[in-house]
């Protein structure tokens, strides 16, 4: 087990569980992904979901097996509600870095569950001697999601214009944020 899990409430008063992901976990995950697919905020349709979802265990095993690789999810009541992943390249010039995805099930979110898979999230980050950095990918239309990453310490390093195109056409802008650890800035 690489982290301890955390019980906390909600903004609601419910309690839920942060704990590693198991490879039993693997259909209430694949029904809280289905669900945020909804909202919009992540360049993954369902279609392109259900054939990944196939192998869905071989992806949780990758986390589980993967030194720096951690997947978390946020689990009430038996069911997962949300999920956050940290993807360590494997490449010798990259392995400092870890890339983030996180989605919260539509029911849940506006709760506070995401922000504290974030923190969770980062705070074995930085006691993970491996790691430098890590960075994530937003949707410019995205506020809420920026406010939170800029207040728990990324910066936007980058912007891709036009980067997304929406099922209805609608070009978006792609940030990149990243959070260092241990460099200073020049």
């Amino acid at each position: 087990m690489k982290i301890t899990p955390l019980s906390i409430t909600t903004k609601t008063g419910k309690k839920i569980l942060i704990r590693e992901a198991k490879l039993s976990d693997s259909s209430s995950l694949i029904e809280c992904v289905k669900s945020y697919l909804n909202c919009d905020q992540i360049p993954l349709t369902r279609e392109e979901f259900e054939e990944m979802a196939v192998n869905h265990t071989d992806w949780i095993r990758k986390f589980l097996d993967g030194k720096n690789d951690l997947l978390l999810v946020a689990e009430y009541q038996g069911e997962i509600i949300a999920n956050i992943d940290l993807t360590v390249s494997r490449r010798k010039m990259l392995c400092h870095v870890g890339y983030i995805g996180m989605g919260v099930h539509e029911d849940w979110q506006e709760q506070g569950i995401g922000t504290c898979l974030l923190k969770h999230l980062l705070e074995w980050v930085d006691q993970n001697r491996a790691l430098d950095a890590v960075w994530l990918q937003v949707y410019a239309n995205n506020t809420a999601g920026i406010k939170l990453y800029t207040k728990l310490g990324f910066e936007t390093t980058g912007t891709q214009r036009n980067f997304i195109k929406t099922l209805s056409g609608q070009y978006i802008d792609n940030i990149i944020m990243t959070r260092y650890k241990h460099q200073t800035k020049d």
